[in-house]
């Protein structure tokens, strides 16, 4: 199952995410491969874990060596710098359908040195990179291990989204089975809410998307949320000032923050993705669409080449 955090900057979309990986682990004792995919870069900390620079899916070099290893022997890919954030596997095409698969090793960070726990960060700017970068260029290798990866029912793919509605600027949006949009009580965080699921009907997503009430004290928060939102929540968490207190004192989110409530909500949140509600021969068609349309640009087209014939093959590669 692929599953992603999303929402406005602050709201509390990483450390939800690390929450749930947390709650996948431990009570539900599932593989998570985790992709912090935030400009930000949080995820790694509150899972108690260093980034290491060289493993950013940002790098260059890594890129080319991921994608050489996506490419496979895929004829329709011509090599590993012909690929577009929506290029789809093929026949041929390595598609990963474990946490534990071997082109990861050298670029997913082991979590509790849990083999079935792990991490890949995309990574921010570089300095080399001031003035002359867009971090939707680095997100592009995030969409192609998106798309090169079908796990098993019982394995979860994690993303901390980039913040706000960047998911839509190419295939982002149609990655996952379930998105959960998290809103705060604020009126900032309503606006991105409402700005999002306007772009996600228009993208044909809606159904994906399930609506977070996050940091609500009281009522009134709650009351705001569904007023400024039209919708009611999947569930609803508290500001969790016992974890913010812990963070302050260099603490991370570990298995002692599921308690029995928090792990009640978080089952809610596991089972609303655990059906997806576009299935995967329409979800195919939309990928493919979305290919077609970015194929034709300019950019790609004096970039690329022509890379239409890409998808001739998708269907039995998954």
């Amino acid at each position: 199952m692929k599953i992603a955090f999303v929402g406005k900057g602050g709201s509390g979309k990483s450390t939800l995410s690390a929450l749930f990986i947390r709650y996948l682990q431990s009570a539900q004792k599932a593989n998570v491969l985790a992709i912090d995919a935030d400009l930000n870069m949080n995820l790694a900390g509150l899972l108690g874990v260093q980034v290491d620079s060289t493993t950013l899916l940002a790098r260059p070099d890594v890129q080319e060596n991921l994608r050489t290893a996506l490419k496979g022997n895929n004829p329709l890919i011509k090599d590993a710098h012909s690929f577009l954030p929506t290029t789809p596997p093929g026949v041929g095409s390595h598609v990963i359908r474990s946490v534990n698969d071997e082109i990861l090793n050298s670029y997913a960070l082991t979590i509790d040195n849990n083999p079935s726990l792990r991490l890949l960060t995309v990574g921010s700017y570089g300095k080399e990179e001031i003035g002359q970068a867009c971090y939707h260029t680095h997100l592009f290798m995030a969409e192609n291990i998106l798309s090169h990866t079908a796990l098993p029912d019982e394995q979860w793919l994690v993303a901390d989204m980039v913040a706000g509605t960047d998911a839509f600027a190419y295939s982002l949006h149609l990655q996952f089975d379930a998105i959960m949009l998290i809103i705060e009580p604020t009126p900032e965080s309503a606006e991105v809410y409402n700005l999002y699921m306007d772009l996600a009907r228009t993208a044909g997503v809606d159904q994906l998307i399930h609506l977070v009430a996050n940091k609500v004290s009281d009522q009134d928060d709650l009351d705001f949320i569904v007023s400024k939102t039209g919708a009611q929540p999947l569930v609803v968490l508290p500001y969790l000032n016992s974890l913010k207190k812990q963070r302050q004192q260099g603490g991370t989110v570990s298995d002692s923050h599921i308690e029995s409530e928090l792990s009640s909500t978080l089952s809610k949140i596991q089972d609303a993705a655990k059906t997806p509600v576009i299935p995967a021969e329409k979800r195919m068609a939309m990928l493919r669409r979305l290919h077609e349309k970015l194929v034709q640009q300019d950019w790609v087209k004096s970039g690329y080449g022509d890379l239409s014939q890409q998808w001739d093959s998708y269907k039995e590669a998954v």
